[in-house]
């Protein structure tokens, strides 16, 4: 999300509404695989970081990083969280072991 937002700040003229859809898509695909391929909801601390950077690069009085932290609460952090939920939701799934019923799941 932090180089969506920096690469079209940067942007000295307006871009195609089609290609900033598109980005912005992959932007969210990008939140989304992160937080499956993290797999832990420690990944939802990762929304920060573009915060952060913001600060960092912007400083305080400029409104970058608000616009950032507007971003970051939705879609970001959700995004995240989604991809830690499908990634969780798949291991219990595709659990073979003997006494998965203990913990909740139906047997196969």
């Amino acid at each position: 999300m932090a180089v969506w937002i920096y690469a079209f700040a940067a942007a000295d003229r307006s871009l195609p509404a089609v290609l900033v859809f598109l980005a912005l898509l992959a932007a969210g695909a990008v939140q989304v695989g992160a937080g499956y391929a993290i797999g832990r909801w420690g990944a939802l601390a990762l929304g920060a970081a573009p915060i952060v950077i913001a600060l960092a690069v912007s400083g305080v009085s400029s409104t970058l990083w608000t616009t950032v932290v507007v971003l970051t609460v939705f879609p970001g952090v959700p995004l995240i969280g989604l991809g830690v939920y499908l990634r969780r939701r798949w291991e219990e799934r595709n659990d073979r072991s003997p006494d998965a019923w203990l913990y909740g799941e139906e047997p196969l």
